[in-house]
């Protein structure tokens, strides 16, 4: 015996065997003409227009069903039974189009989520065909979440805290008409509202750095005002057990929009400025007062931003910190 060669490829191959043998079985159990499922009669006003075929990708491969099509000319309408009953979105599987939004929400773009899809499952879905389904389910998928009840953690830490940021999404021409762009601009993209979630505890020694709580975090992203987006990231914090809070802390970039939500939403949170943009303020305040990019504005901009991150904050504005 010469033993066992591309033992990879021997996966690959016996895999692809097991699936396709499966799909032909799924095939003919679903095309049979004794299966029972619900609403498999014609109803009064309709009439049986026969069988008509139509190619499914499910999770094993691609299938043919043979599907008996109703009409009513009465109304207007036309149904297929069996599509209904197996929950087919358009030519595609509830778990097939459950795994291409999942890939399109953790891959990052439409392309990497059709790769994705390849390389895991073996199911070749072009890019657009992904970008069309996660259209499709987005209603369905928010009242799922609005439909969610509140989530309580009794593990959770004491201090409760929300973020939001918005970041420009391309669009397509016709979903940019009547907007302005940056400095009155042409407009490229619409602005995306995304906010966060998340419970800590303090730490429990003074050096040790706090640690959000496991599984506290939830997101949410739409494409609204900021007052629309507001009562949204609210009622997101509200499922989350913002009431039982001791807390809450409010983390923002400092724009306008952000803490008036804020202001607005969450009126007892204890806002923080983000260390990145607190940061770029230092930066500018350094290059104002000593010469911008000169070498005692960026020593004084180290020292600021180290005294930042150990909460000297007072002692920067009052300028007590002993400059070397």
């Amino acid at each position: 015996m010469q033993g066992v060669g591309d033992f990879a490829a021997l996966e690959r191959d016996l895999l692809a065997a097991l699936k396709h043998d499966a799909a032909r079985w799924v095939e003919q159990l679903l095309n049979d003409p004794a299966l029972a499922f619900k609403n498999n009669q014609p109803q009064a006003d309709e009439e049986n227009y026969g069988q008509r075929p139509k190619a499914v990708l499910i999770s094993l491969g691609w299938i043919t069903l043979r599907r008996s099509y109703y009409y009513s000319a009465t109304r207007g309408e036309g149904r297929f039974p069996l599509d209904a009953a197996l929950g087919l979105v358009e030519s595609y599987s509830p778990g097939v189009v459950r795994w291409a939004c999942r890939a399109a929400a953790l891959a990052g773009s439409y392309q990497a989520a059709s790769q994705d899809l390849l390389t895991y499952a073996g199911l070749e879905i072009d890019a657009r065909q992904i970008q069309h389904l996660v259209a499709q389910m987005a209603p369905a998928m928010n009242r799922w979440r609005e439909a969610q009840g509140p989530v309580f953690n009794p593990a959770a830490g004491d201090i409760f805290c929300v973020g939001t940021d918005g970041t420009g999404a391309p669009m397509r021409r016709r979903d940019l008409r009547g907007r302005k762009g940056k400095n009155g601009g042409k407009a490229r993209t619409r602005e995306v509202k995304v906010g966060t979630v998340f419970t800590h505890r303090k730490p429990d020694k003074p050096d040790q750095r706090p640690e959000r709580d496991y599984a506290s975090t939830s997101y949410i992203a739409a494409i609204v005002s900021a007052s629309q987006f507001g009562p949204l990231l609210r009622a997101e914090a509200i499922r989350r057990g913002i009431a039982k809070a001791r807390v809450v802390v409010f983390l923002g970039d400092g724009a306008v929009w952000v803490w008036k939500l804020a202001r607005i939403n969450f009126p007892n949170a204890v806002c923080i400025l983000d260390y990145y943009h607190a940061c770029e303020h230092l930066s500018l305040l350094s290059d104002t007062l000593y010469g911008e990019s000169s070498k005692l504005a960026k020593k004084r901009f180290r020292q600021w931003r180290k005294a930042l991150l150990k909460d000297r904050i007072e002692q920067i504005v009052s300028g007590g910190l002993k400059m070397g």
